[in-house]
């Protein structure tokens, strides 16, 4: 299933995972969706007390010896309803093996061989995708997405598309939890006037 294109305002883009402490990044809005960020020991982080801008000492340990990691991409074009999850390890011989030898050195497990993850392509339905442009924006927000192709879209443009905004899109387990988050308000008024 295609959305016209006329009726979406968001154009095709891809980002790069980059959290600043190097962190995996769950997507929430496709099922068992998890992307390695970049992963270097430069990554300087804001001290949240302080203001100050430092790089943290367990960071700079773990990843001294490696070099930098590229982190995994996300690539969804809102008017086919279709996301690409890509790691530029997946192809990248050269780089597994600095990695794998990196690995081995530090001693513990010797491992056999480092690859990246396949390619994965799906499909969503409106609200998935609508919702997952949405939580792309957030992640965005909050420094862990870089631009990889294209732009990011901006909230106004994210609004007009067709669907609606899931309320709870991570969840693998039935609740009696409304479907979207414009009927949260209703069913609070609801429970509360039920005694719930």
């Amino acid at each position: 299933m295609t959305v016209s294109e006329k009726a979406v305002s968001v154009a095709p883009f891809g980002v790069i995972a980059d959290h600043p402490r190097n962190c995996d990044m769950v997507i929430q809005s496709i099922p068992g969706c998890r992307l390695r960020s970049t992963l270097s020991a430069n990554k300087p982080i804001v001290d949240s007390k302080t203001g100050e801008t430092r790089i943290p000492l367990d960071q700079a340990r773990h990843f001294s010896m490696l070099p930098t990691i590229p982190g995994m991409e996300l690539h969804v074009n809102p008017s086919k309803l279709t996301y690409t999850v890509v790691d530029p390890l997946y192809d990248d011989e050269d780089m597994c093996d600095r990695i794998l030898k990196v690995l081995n050195r530090q001693g513990g497990v010797k491992l056999e061989k480092v690859r990246g993850a396949e390619p994965r392509k799906g499909q969503l339905d409106v609200h998935r995708m609508k919702t997952l442009c949405r939580e792309i924006l957030h992640w965005k927000a909050e420094g862990a997405f870089k631009i990889a192709k294209g732009m990011f879209p901006s909230m106004e443009d994210i609004e007009e598309l067709p669907g609606d905004f899931l309320l709870n899109p991570g969840s693998v387990v039935h609740n009696t939890q409304p479907q979207f988050e414009k009927d949260w308000d209703d069913w609070i008024a609801k429970l509360n006037s039920s005694g719930g």
